[in-house]
């Protein structure tokens, strides 16, 4: 069976980081690695329009020729480049730094001499996963979102039809129930007026759904929650 490919992008101006992490970057688990390094931020820039898959990951240091790691993160976010970022520095920086690095989208900030091993492997691939399961569940709300809205787009649609007809059954009803009519009868009127007002809760239910109403019912298979949620009892209810 097939490795699964992480691409990663190194910007580093240093050649013997390069040649380090590109030899430490062989293999993990089931994870193999592509690494491409680029000296500058602009010449890491022309490899991210390049690459035709793109990277799963971008390793960026701190120290850079001409500017600092802050300064490449906002070029970066300014061109729309929605890539991990790890941040390397070669020395410890003050945790205003670190702050902000991670304000301006990077999501780790490592020492060099920590991380430039055995462990770097296994830091990108936790990473990689991670962010990949962020947007799985990001792409789930919004499949999610996508459902509710076509459901409550074809309720407005039925209720409109529904609304009118319902609305003269109830009409009916309530003056049939102030004629003087035998019990039976007016039993089976309650009935049908206690059933319309059902209707047009379920109804009303519908148009205002939302996505935690929407729970597993029987395999992959889900249904709609439509009845009250339990309030809790307050303090003087008990």
């Amino acid at each position: 069976m097939g490795k699964n490919e992480i691409r990663v992008l190194l910007i580093d101006d240093d050649p013997s980081v390069a040649g380090l992490i590109k030899y430490y970057l062989n293999s993990y688990r089931n994870y193999s690695f592509k690494v491409d390094w680029a000296e500058t931020v602009m010449n890491g820039l022309e490899k991210i329009s390049s690459e035709s898959n793109g990277y799963n990951l971008i390793l960026l240091d701190y120290y850079l020729p001409e500017m600092y790691g802050i300064d490449a993160l906002k070029i970066l976010k300014s061109r729309g480049v929605d890539i991990p970022v790890i941040m390397l520095s070669g020395s410890t920086e003050s945790e205003s730094v670190v702050i902000e690095a991670l304000k301006l989208g990077a999501v780790e900030y490592y020492i060099k001499e920590d991380v430039i091993g055995p462990l770097l492997p296994m830091i990108i691939t936790s990473v990689v996963e991670r962010e990949n399961l962020k947007k799985q569940i990001e792409k789930d709300r919004g499949e999610q979102k996508q459902k509710i809205e076509a459901i409550q787009e074809i309720v407005i649609t039925v209720s409109h039809e529904v609304n009118n007809p319902l609305a003269a059954i109830k009409l009916a009803a309530n003056i049939l129930l102030k004629k003087d009519l035998p019990p039976d009868i007016r039993t089976y009127i309650k009935i049908i007026k206690e059933n319309t007002d059902r209707i047009e809760q379920t109804i009303l239910k519908l148009r205002e759904l939302k996505s935690d109403q929407i729970v597993p019912y029987v395999g992959k298979l889900k249904m709609l929650d439509l009845s009250e949620p339990q309030k809790k009892e307050s303090k003087d209810e008990r």
